[in-house]
């Protein structure tokens, strides 16, 4: 993580669950500290149970007004946080504001929904049944990278760099893949719900075949997840 070291001051804002946050407190060691912030109050409180010994400093709160002072961290990362925010600019002016003035920034924002085709497979199948499938790509809506690293210039950020990563993940089946986006979220889960038995059982058979050309007969469905990791420093 942009080269974390011991003593490291370092915040995961729109932490979640706080995987991050718990990854970099084992690098940091006992003189840095993590701080992690989240809107949703019920996930600080989830992260929370995971953090038994209190190592990391959990805050509910916004991150266009965070409550901490100028120039606290070294390291500000954040996945999959920025295309959900409403006033970008100024979640970014928070974010640079809070850095040293040597600080680092690393952002990861999902690419555009056809770089992701299993997840669009699953949002073509809905606009098919006359279902919004916004629920599906929000999180993709974000994935062009000059607007990305163009925002990052804007907000005052230097040296900034953006470049593509891809991840793949293997799922027993398209049925199976479809399950577990419903199970994951609730803006997914709410558009599937629309369909009754039969209109779901007919999406997963579309699904399916869309998706035919990553099946590994030993695998299984291979979902590929592409993001854009945006880096730069204060």
């Amino acid at each position: 993580m942009l080269a974390t070291k011991e003593s490291h001051r370092i915040l995961d804002v729109g932490c979640g669950s706080g995987a991050a946050a718990r990854y970099a407190a084992k690098i940091v060691g006992p003189t840095g500290s993590i701080s992690a912030i989240d809107f949703n109050a019920g996930m600080i409180t989830y992260a929370r149970t995971l953090d038994p010994d209190g190592r990391i400093d959990w805050r509910q709160g916004d991150v266009t007004d965070m409550p901490f002072d100028d120039g606290s961290f070294d390291i500000i990362a954040g996945n999959q946080l920025l295309q959900f925010l409403p006033e970008k600019e100024k979640g970014l002016s928070e974010m640079k504001r809070v850095l040293t003035d040597s600080g680092r920034l690393a952002l990861t924002v999902y690419c555009a929904p056809h770089r992701n085709p299993a997840h669009a497979a699953v949002a073509n199948a809905l606009e098919k049944h006359g279902i919004d499938s916004k629920g599906v790509v929000h999180p993709f809506s974000y994935g062009d990278p000059v607007v990305l690293g163009d925002l990052l210039q804007e907000a005052g950020f230097k040296d900034v760099a953006v470049v593509r990563k891809q991840m793949d993940s293997y799922f027993p089946s398209a049925e199976n893949f479809i399950e577990c986006l419903a199970a994951g979220g609730p803006s997914s889960r709410h558009a599937l719900e629309q369909l009754d038995v039969d209109g779901l059982k007919t999406l997963k058979a579309e699904v399916t075949e869309a998706l035919a050309e990553f099946v590994d007969p030993d695998k299984g469905l291979r979902v590929i997840t592409a993001a854009n990791m945006a880096l730069a420093r204060a």
